[in-house]
């Protein structure tokens, strides 16, 4: 969806992963703020291009946004994600072969770009009970049951949403939205009135501060 600040922020995104499907309409993170989107990642094809980086990864190259630190938190994940497979082999198989980051595309059936239009989305390895438009309910609650953790925590730990936790799943989807996840650790910590929603971010990254300052000038 298109939407203004508030609303992408109205919804928590659950931190816990509790392999059910989440409750009707409730999609946090699947709301966007596309003029925002194009002020951090680029406002046009041509732009955004200039802004990929060919990144190497244990299971093959990628091109993803470099700004805001999104190529250097996908390269951890699959790094990361790597590494822990070599003590559970299973997890390749819901990793490889990947299927796709940057592609510049609109959202079926709308006029609005994808998060794969601005280099900032990923998905997995392609299961025929991933999609909402695809799958029944109790077939999308079989695959998000079966989702290992581990893969989604990774993922999250590196500032990246998981379609497993929409109402209108997209479970082979992951999506760097760092604003979204550090919303979610604020509201999950204890100390929340002392500290500010972006508590941990590298505001020294001139990008990342600028992208703060948005969201609390819309939030005022």
């Amino acid at each position: 969806y298109n939407s203004d600040i508030q609303n992408m922020m109205e919804q928590i995104y659950p931190l816990d992963t509790t392999g059910k499907l989440m409750d009707k309409n409730f999609d946090p993170g699947r709301f966007r703020v596309y003029p925002l989107l194009e002020d951090v990642y680029g406002n046009n094809s041509s732009t955004i291009e200039k802004n990929l980086k060919n990144i190497n990864t244990p299971y093959g190259a990628v091109q993803f946004n470099n700004n805001g630190k999104a190529a250097e938190s996908l390269k951890n994940v699959l790094y990361e994600l790597h590494g822990i497979s070599k003590n559970n082999g299973k997890l390749n198989s819901y990793i490889y072969p990947l299927n796709g980051t940057f592609n510049y595309r609109h959202i079926a059936g709308t006029n609005l770009l994808s998060p794969h239009a601005f280099g900032i989305a990923i998905d997995l390895v392609r299961d025929n009970r991933d999609y909402w438009k695809w799958a029944t309910e109790s077939q999308g609650q079989e695959r998000i049951a079966s989702y290992p953790k581990e893969i989604v925590e990774t993922f999250e730990k590196n500032n990246f949403i998981w379609g497993g936790k929409w109402n209108h799943f997209d479970t082979l989807h992951f999506e760097y939205r760092p604003e979204i996840i550090m919303k979610a650790k604020y509201f999950n910590n204890n100390d929340k009135i002392k500290d500010a929603w972006y508590k941990g971010a590298p505001l020294e990254d001139k990008q990342v501060k600028d992208y703060v300052d948005k969201i609390n000038k819309a939030l005022k």
